[in-house]
């Protein structure tokens, strides 16, 4: 990265600046796994938002030609955020600048005479900053026919793969469980109770976490086990795993971009063959907006919903995690029968 430059007659006033300036440096002089270490990991981030916020730093650098952070001032973050906005959509600008002020407020802790770049922000950029896309608050999510008709048609693949993301799906559709958080199960990770199931693992913020498991997903996860392995699964296995395309491939634990990339695949399938005719952006993250969605129109408790989605903010869960775009009518007849 970029030396620093200390004028003399500064650091003739103040002896120890040259030294505390280089320490400081010695922090950005090495790769990208040292910035991660000092500032990123360890942070209670979720590996989503640790995946994302790390991007943002590596097209920062990338902008402007490997300026060192200490030396980063609004204007460059302005002409960055500039530039995304050509390439990429406001609320994904909008999180690379959140990752930025994730970046900076850990330079500036780690490095006592830093002055964080946003603290000295004009009111202006900031408010330019942190616009988003109109509209997009609240997210969709499947409706409740949509859903019957995915899982029917899933059903009927009664292949390896089908039994699979047939189950899958199941699994995240019924659970409100995080792509990461299905990822990392194996059955000893689950535990049945008389007719239920429940299940912990590493949550958000690296916490322990626990949740409720519908009988019918396990059941389907078990299925499709058996279907790939020719056995009952041992508590050491994975729910889920790799299959392979040519005899000699690795068979492995679904990692999180094929889990994501066949639940994509998923639905470009479910549109093609008219299963679901609306546009939808299909992601595990629709699958448990879906989840937490269904659960509130059919009458369960925004406290309890909160519960199961682990959410420690209502008002984020309502934002973007329930979809509820009901129509006035229906409700309007009742109010109104026989009046008009």
């Amino acid at each position: 990265m970029n030396d620093l430059i200390i004028p003399s007659k500064l650091s003739k006033r103040f002896p120890r600046l040259e030294a505390i300036v280089k320490q400081a440096q010695g922090l950005f002089d090495d790769s990208f796994e040292d910035l991660e270490r000092h500032f990123l990991k360890g942070n209670g981030l979720s590996p989503n938002t640790y995946r994302s916020y790390l991007t943002a730093i590596r097209q920062f650098y990338v902008f402007t030609g490997g300026l060192n952070p200490l030396q980063v001032q609004p204007a460059d973050i302005g002409s960055f955020y500039d530039h995304l906005v050509q390439t990429v959509d406001r609320n994904t600008a909008y999180l690379r600048i959140r990752g930025l002020k994730k970046f900076f407020a850990g330079v500036e802790q780690a490095v006592p005479i830093f002055t964080n770049p946003f603290s000295i922000m004009s009111q202006t950029v900031h408010d330019k900053l942190n616009k988003t896309k109109k509209g997009s608050r609240t997210k969709k999510a499947l409706q409740k026919h949509e859903l019957r008709q995915i899982l029917e048609w899933l059903s009927e693949n009664q292949t390896m793969q089908g039994l699979e993301d047939y189950a899958v799906v199941l699994m995240l559709v019924t659970s409100g469980l995080r792509a990461n958080e299905l990822c990392q199960l194996r059955w000893k990770d689950l535990e049945c109770f008389e007719d239920w199931w429940t299940c912990t693992f590493i949550g958000k913020g690296n916490k322990e976490a626990g949740q409720e498991l519908y009988t019918p997903a396990v059941e389907a996860a078990k299925r499709y086990f058996k279907k790939h392995f020719r056995r009952d699964p041992g508590p050491e296995d994975y729910l889920f795993y790799t299959i392979s395309v040519f005899a000699d491939d690795e068979i492995r634990p679904m990692p999180y971009y094929v889990l994501w990339y066949r639940i994509h695949k998923i639905g470009e399938k479910a549109r093609e063959q008219e299963i679901i005719k609306r546009d939808l952006q299909f992601s595990p993250h629709l699958l448990c907006r879906t989840y937490a969605t269904l659960l509130y129109r059919e009458g369960m408790k925004v406290r309890a919903i909160q519960e199961k989605t682990r959410h420690s903010n209502i008002e984020t869960l309502m934002k973007h995690y329930v979809h509820d775009d009901d129509q006035a009518s229906p409700y309007l007849e009742k109010i109104i029968k026989g009046a008009v």
